[in-house]
């Protein structure tokens, strides 16, 4: 592709040869040209950004109602990685990087605004095969390690076990969907995995990870499934000043933006993403709230040590618990059984179809859960 440096970005230069895509703003439809256009003046207006580009569902002329804006923005200097999310028409994530960061920038991404061609030169660096080998390696090394502590908790409380085992489906749809070369989003997993294992020629793989989520039953369910907004609003202002909270609710006043902008539109869109995100969701602000009370992680068992929460914590693992009941708990032992087999068709899979080779799978690579 031929990038004319220079033009769109005011700066001086001859025409290059990049296999990079710029992003064009101009082709975006109504509401996300306006927020970005917005927030790309305000940047570009900043001493100390130096490129600017463009992720996620927008960047890959994917955009469904519930898309936000992910904004990789590189300033100068080293500093580390940092997330600003806001909530306007649409959500705008800002992920910024220092100049010593850059490998961190999502492969994804497109350039918007690089006068001095340091984010083009980065990503053209990069070979995607490596980069997606190397994110197969990480989510099957978490996966396997996620269900090893599902294995630990079963005998003792067996919906700790679950909560491992419905956690690990996000990253199990992550190992598919990359095997079949298609881009992984955190909240339309399903949807996703169904064009991935249709691409591989596996509907049983689709079907059979449903069972991990509990289709059809908690599909019936997802409208009660939709308290997580009832949930929200307890927990956020309990991380309000917390720096180990979640971003999002450390950064912004409440919920009510953010479940309108990012979860709703899941429940028109695909109930069974929602059901994916809720189980996921439930099981990640429950690992913040452990780190807030001094736990290093999630312990193996998921619950024994809830008791000693109370107030807002309290009431979201009360929250939790109950959508862990719409499971049986004699079905608990061959949810995990079946995920540990879902796992090992991921790795045959990566391998197939990436290269991927494992010397040692009990050595882990990846920082706790």
């Amino acid at each position: 592709m031929i990038s004319k440096k220079g033009e769109s970005d005011g700066g001086g230069g001859d025409l290059e040869l990049s296999s990079i895509p710029r992003f064009e703003p101009t082709k975006l439809p109504s509401p996300w040209r306006g927020v970005l256009d917005r927030e790309l003046g305000k940047l570009k207006a900043r001493n100390d950004v130096i490129a600017l580009g463009i992720c996620g569902s927008v960047a890959q002329d994917d955009i469904w109602p519930g898309s936000d804006l992910d904004i990789e923005v590189v300033v100068k200097g080293d500093r580390p990685k940092e997330i600003i999310t806001t909530e306007q028409e649409v959500s705008v994530d800002c992920g910024i990087f220092g100049e010593n960061q850059l490998n961190e920038i999502p492969y994804d991404t497109r350039p918007v605004h690089d006068p001095s061609g340091i984010l083009t030169k980065e990503l053209e660096s990069r070979v995607r095969d490596e980069v997606v080998r190397k994110a197969l390696d990480a989510q099957l090394d978490r996966t396997q390690k996620v269900l090893g502590w599902a294995e630990n908790a079963l005998f003792e409380d067996p919906r700790s076990a679950l909560a491992w085992v419905t956690s690990s489906s996000q990253w199990l749809a992550e190992i598919f969907t990359l095997s079949a070369g298609l881009n992984w989003t955190h909240r339309r997993v399903i949807s996703r995995l169904e064009k991935a294992t249709t691409k591989l020629h596996r509907d049983d793989i689709f079907q059979r990870y449903g069972e991990l989520l509990g289709f059809p039953r908690t599909l019936e369910k997802a409208g009660e499934l939709q308290e997580l907004q009832l949930g929200y609003r307890e927990i956020w202002n309990y991380f309000r000043g917390k720096p180990n909270g979640p971003v999002c609710m450390v950064q912004q006043p409440d919920s009510e933006a953010w479940f309108k902008n990012r979860i709703v539109p899941l429940y028109d869109y695909d109930r069974r993403d929602l059901v994916n995100l809720v189980y996921s969701e439930f099981r990640f602000i429950l690992a913040f709230i452990f780190s807030v009370a001094g736990y290093e992680r999630t312990p193996d068992v998921v619950f024994r040590d809830t008791a000693r929460f109370d107030g807002p914590p309290a009431r979201w693992v009360n929250r939790y618990g109950k959508i862990l009941h719409y499971f049986s708990t004699a079905d608990i032992p061959d949810l995990l059984i079946l995920a540990k087999d879902l796992l090992e068709e991921g790795r045959a899979l990566a391998l197939m179809n990436h290269g991927r080779r494992i010397d040692d799978p009990t050595k882990f690579r990846i920082r706790a859960v």
